[in-house]
């Protein structure tokens, strides 16, 4: 289908919101709490814009392209839903960004300076929350939340883990976990996933696993990043999964002719699980 965005004719696909279709054709919409692979909210209201037909400014995020519609990004009501809505992102976060793990990569930082705005017309609120340092793999700086919801979609919808939630303290809603658990207590599996997705630095990889020179999928799969041949260990404990252990095997000899010879010798630890992996390597020694 063709749509309008600021004169511009674009396509759509059926069912694709407003904002995917912008950003696909290469028109940049400002928004914060929409991602790839997570269900889209529209909280944050920073992806506003002006459709012909509609009384005032709409999330793009959340609505579906039609056959014809003619958006207007940076219509007058647009542009002051969303700074208005950024102005009050700002008024409770950290003025100071040069003290922030995440200086020169915050996608809040990024969106908006690139908007123009800053939080000076609006009394500035601290959010005295102290930080959650009391796991050794993940820390929580919660006066950076910007209640985005990104850590617990990813936590629940992407990762199915459902450990992360919205909470309600003394000093509002943030995200965390209920009934004051820890994150082993909760059932994390420390996949990274919730630190990947926060725009601010608010949750944070305490021991710098995460490095900012890998990508991402390199970050996350570090039983594939870390092994010196760089073996596809997720597919092959797959195969071991589901019992086709000639295809495993095809997997280790992708990289490694002489898979016995590696299992003696690696002495890097990666995450899987460790049964999975001895049968596995004993097996090949058998082949």
């Amino acid at each position: 289908m063709r749509i309008a965005i600021d004169g511009k004719e674009i396509e759509a696909k059926k069912g694709q919101s407003v904002l995917d279709a912008a950003l696909e054709a290469g028109i940049f919409i400002p928004h914060l709490c929409s991602r790839p692979d997570l269900e889209v909210k529209g909280g944050c209201r920073l992806c506003s814009v002006e459709i012909e037909g509609m009384a005032g400014a709409v999330p793009s995020c959340m609505t579906k392209a039609e056959e014809g519609m003619k958006i207007t990004v940076n219509g007058q009501e647009a542009e002051k839903i969303r700074k208005t809505a950024m102005e009050l992102i700002l008024a409770t976060h950290p003025a100071d960004c040069t003290g922030c793990p995440k200086y020169g990569k915050c996608e809040l930082q990024s969106m908006y300076q690139y908007m123009g705005v800053s939080a000076e017309r609006w009394r500035k609120k601290s959010r005295s929350v102290a930080n959650d340092d009391s796991n050794p793999l993940v820390s929580h700086l919660f006066t950076r939340c910007v209640r985005c919801g990104r850590c617990i979609r990813a936590c629940q919808d992407l990762r199915g883990v459902k450990v992360l939630d919205y909470i309600k303290t003394d000093v509002g809603i943030r995200a965390g976990i209920p009934d004051e658990k820890s994150l082993k207590e909760a059932g994390c599996r420390f996949c990274g996933a919730c630190i990947e997705v926060c725009p601010t630095g608010s949750i944070m990889d305490a021991l710098n696993i995460m490095k900012p020179e890998r990508s991402y999928s390199e970050n996350i799969v570090l039983c594939k990043s870390t092994c010196p041949a760089h073996i596809d260990i997720p597919r092959y404990i797959r195969y071991i999964k589901e019992g086709d252990f000639e295809r495993a095997i095809a997997v280790i000899r992708e990289k490694v002719p002489f898979p016995a010879t590696l299992g003696s010798v690696c002495t890097i630890p990666a995450r899987t699980n460790v049964k999975e992996k001895n049968w596995a390597i004993q097996f090949l020694f058998a082949s």
